[in-house]
């Protein structure tokens, strides 16, 4: 089988239940789908309804309940020893940046992920700059904590720490809510180049 044949993504009957009051809430109650290379898929749906408990299996975040997630055919949880190696080819942005920052500045935190792949030191500096650039962030803001950053800027630092993984997949929980315009814009444009 050639690799083009193979979704890069696919879920099999995925269920995530979750203990409620006098019974089980169903977060995500047997979705099945394919994502081949190349694609792009959007998930809508009222608030509450399961989107984001969804995407966070793409990734290992959440273990289904019953079902499989498979990335380029491998199921993911056949060795939970192994999930962190598919969390580097999948990549996630969340709605609210808060979620996925902590270090004392932007740097640092772009910087984590590379870091923790045991990449070189000028390795990761080289695509600490890139992806700090293409999500618009200078130089000067890489030396500044993201805690003290507005709500946009804060969701640049977020995109841009998952940009630097260079994931395979990415996936996008409403990341660009809190930018203006002109930067949306801007980064939709990027993402559409990446896609």
């Amino acid at each position: 089988m050639n690799e083009a044949s193979v979704p890069v993504l696919e879920t099999v009957d995925l269920k995530k239940y979750y203990k409620a009051r006098g019974g089980y809430l169903h977060a995500v109650d047997g979705i099945s789908l394919k994502i081949m290379r190349g694609e792009t898929l959007g998930v809508v749906g009222e608030s509450g309804c399961g989107k984001s408990t969804l995407i966070g299996h793409f990734n290992g975040i959440n273990r289904p309940t019953q079902g499989k997630v498979y990335i380029d055919g491998e199921d993911i949880w056949q060795d939970p020893k192994d999930i962190r190696r598919f969390r580097f080819l999948v990549g996630l942005v969340f709605q609210y940046p808060e979620y996925q920052l902590f270090e004392e500045t932007v740097y640092k935190d772009i910087a984590f992920g590379p870091l923790n792949m045991g990449l070189s030191e000028e390795e990761v500096n080289r695509r600490v700059l890139r992806a700090a650039k293409f999500c618009g962030l200078g130089a000067a803001m890489l030396s500044q904590s993201p805690f003290e950053l507005s709500g946009g800027q804060k969701q640049r630092v977020a995109l841009a720490r998952t940009m630097v993984m260079k994931p395979k997949i990415l996936l996008l929980d409403e990341p660009l809510s809190a930018l203006d315009g002109v930067i949306k814009e801007s980064i939709k444009d990027k993402i559409k180049e990446i896609a």
